[in-house]
């Protein structure tokens, strides 16, 4: 039965991947394989789905739907003011002096790959720790990230594996207020900032080996004539907007970082303040009293679909977790020799490839496992810091949602430009996880 109930797993993952491919919604698409794994395990699909699928989706808006809430206003608010681009634009402007003075010369402009990649990836950092959803920040990030390519003449459909692994470099590290710190967070107890010295060390290794791979890469697909091609929608980068100054612009973001890392203070109470002040701050540019009804109108349904999505997803690692698969596979990784840690990165990464998206695999594998890690004599913020890293292995795999958008901003086939982001979000991020796995179990103490 064990052995029918892991070829289940293993047939439910594979239809959400194709599903995913396909284009079918994951919110139908999800509790599907949810249950087509619990049929495989001879689990009686009512109950699975009363008494499994729902407490999971559950346990993430109970633990998120705040802090998702908050973002997608924090969002509009930087958005529609144009305090985000005002950010992008200022970065934007200090790594492509040169290039602008060459274009106002008359001079055909050739950037050179590092410095638009590094430019895309400083951006994306920034940005990312706002608090803002990574998909909004796409929409924000791609105009300028084509812009570059085109200057450095890099192909296209390179497009989503820099941008994708820029925007997850800083939810790979620590600190910030992305989903996976927050549910790490909530979950374990733990301060966001822990573990610190290897969040940053593990930030510091995805930076630079995406940023190194992506430069050769381009280099050799340059020299192969895959070159810079406009799309036939290709989205323009905003010029002439009235933007708040990107000093202004900066402040609502370390007031909340501040708040929630250096203060510890409670997640909602941190992005509150970023509210009110982006209200404050930005009032002249969303169109005052008028513009605000207007800017809210998309939040409720953003916050919602996100929240299913992400919930359901997290149901299939729930339903995986409850099915008498489970224990077999827990005991073939418990039994398996290594470090505790080490252990730690292949459990939450096979589940997070299970559930389709890095939020959905940590609130599927914390509340089923982290007594188990505990016993195992693991450190609480090691867990935190590893888990974080960890769930950023399998996560962007074609099922992932943000990454068939990113296709569709750039303009992309999956199958031209999967690759590169195979190498940003999951190589690299997989290697990375396993350093810092590899720095708590050699130096205990910087946990």
């Amino acid at each position: 039965m064990a052995a029918l109930g892991i070829i289940g797993i293993i047939v439910g993952v594979a239809v959400l991947i194709y599903g995913a491919y396909k284009g079918i919604s994951t919110i139908i698409l999800a509790p599907l394989c949810a249950l087509l794994i619990a049929l495989f395990n001879g689990m009686n699909l009512l109950t699975t789905f009363t008494d499994t699928m729902l407490p999971s989706v559950c346990n993430y808006v109970t633990a998120m739907l705040g802090p998702v809430l908050m973002g997608c206003v924090i969002a509009a608010l930087y958005n529609a003011s144009g305090a985000a681009l005002s950010i992008a634009n200022a970065l934007y402007d200090l790594f492509t002096i040169k290039a602008r003075k060459q274009a106002a010369a008359g001079q055909q402009v050739v950037m050179k790959p590092i410095l638009a990649i590094l430019t895309i990836y400083v951006i994306g950092t920034v940005l990312a720790y706002s608090g803002m959803n990574p998909v909004v920040l796409m929409f924000i990030l791609f105009p300028i990230a084509m812009d570059l390519f085109e200057k450095a003449k890099m192909p296209r459909a390179m497009g989503p594996g820099v941008v994708l692994g820029a925007l997850a470099t800083a939810a790979c590290s620590m600190g910030t207020t992305s989903d996976q710190n927050v549910i790490a967070v909530q979950m374990l107890g733990t301060s966001p900032m822990a573990a610190a010295v290897p969040g940053f060390i593990g930030g510091a290794v995805v930076l630079i080996l995406n940023i190194v791979m992506m430069n050769i890469i381009s280099k050799k697909e340059i020299a192969k004539g895959h070159v810079y091609d406009v799309a036939p929608n290709a989205p323009k980068r905003p010029e002439g907007q009235k933007t708040p100054h990107w000093l202004l612009s900066i402040i609502p973001i370390a007031v909340t970082l501040i708040c929630f890392n250096g203060l510890g203070w409670n997640i909602l109470v941190s992005m509150m303040l970023n509210i009110i002040l982006s209200l404050i701050f930005f009032f002249p540019y969303y169109g005052k009293f008028s513009g605000l009804k207007e800017l809210i109108k998309p939040v409720g349904e953003q916050t919602t679909m996100l929240v299913l999505q992400v919930g359901l997803l997290g149901a299939i690692g729930g339903v995986v977790a409850a099915s008498p698969a489970f224990p077999v596979l827990t005991n073939g990784l418990l039994n398996m020799g290594g470090p505790a840690l080490f252990k730690v990165v292949l459990a939450i990464a096979l589940l997070t490839g299970a559930s389709g998206s890095g939020p959905a695999g940590l609130s599927a594998t914390l509340p089923y496992m982290s007594e188990t890690f505990a016993s195992m004599g693991i450190n609480m913020s090691a867990l935190h810091r590893v888990s974080v890293f960890a769930s950023q292995t399998l996560d962007t795999l074609p099922t992932n949602p943000g990454y068939i958008i990113a296709t569709g901003i750039a303009e992309v086939e999956i199958k031209d430009s999967y690759k590169y982001v195979f190498i940003t979000t999951v190589l690299n991020t997989t290697i990375t996880a396993l350093v810092v796995a590899l720095i708590l179990t050699i130096f205990p103490g910087l946990a």
